[in-house]
């Protein structure tokens, strides 16, 4: 646990804060708030990069937003732009190229700073791939993203 901070007090909005911490391998604020039903919820702002020299890419976990496993066992929310949300299939306003490009990016270039910019440019395979519906906790292997990135989308 650490002392708060202005970025835990942005977190927390007009939550109580029960606990503030500092994520160990991207330095970046972590909050615990009381949730629905005695349930605690932690927040976090998810970083733009994942450090750099870090093991590469094992699986993406699609629980709420897509999470990244390495080889080494850690486990990262996926790097993005402080105003994005990355999801799949139907995701209420957010674009599987996004989660996409994304995915490119950690696969090729682990500790590579996110740019959303030009979503759309990215692998049609892999658009196609996110534009699935996928249950929440479904892993998508390092393998899968590497074939979906150089195969053409399914007609269908």
């Amino acid at each position: 646990m650490c002392d708060p901070t202005a970025a835990h007090a942005v977190l927390a909005q007009d939550d109580k804060a029960e606990a503030c911490f500092i994520a160990p391998l991207t330095d970046m604020p972590v909050l615990r708030t009381p949730g629905d039903g005695g349930k605690p919820i932690r927040r976090f702002h998810a970083p733009p990069a994942l450090p750099a020299g870090s093991a590469e890419l094992a699986s993406v976990v699609l629980h709420h937003t897509l999470w990244v496993t390495t080889g080494d066992g850690h486990l990262h929310p996926a790097p993005r732009t402080p105003t994005e949300h990355l999801w799949w299939a139907d995701g209420w306003d957010d674009r599987p190229s996004e989660a996409a490009v994304v995915n490119a990016l950690v696969v090729s270039n682990f500790g590579s700073t996110v740019d959303l910019h030009e979503h759309w440019k990215t692998s049609e395979g892999l658009t196609a791939l996110f534009n699935e519906k996928h249950l929440q906790g479904a892993g998508l292997t390092r393998a899968a993203l590497f074939q979906a990135r150089m195969t053409p989308p399914r007609n269908r």
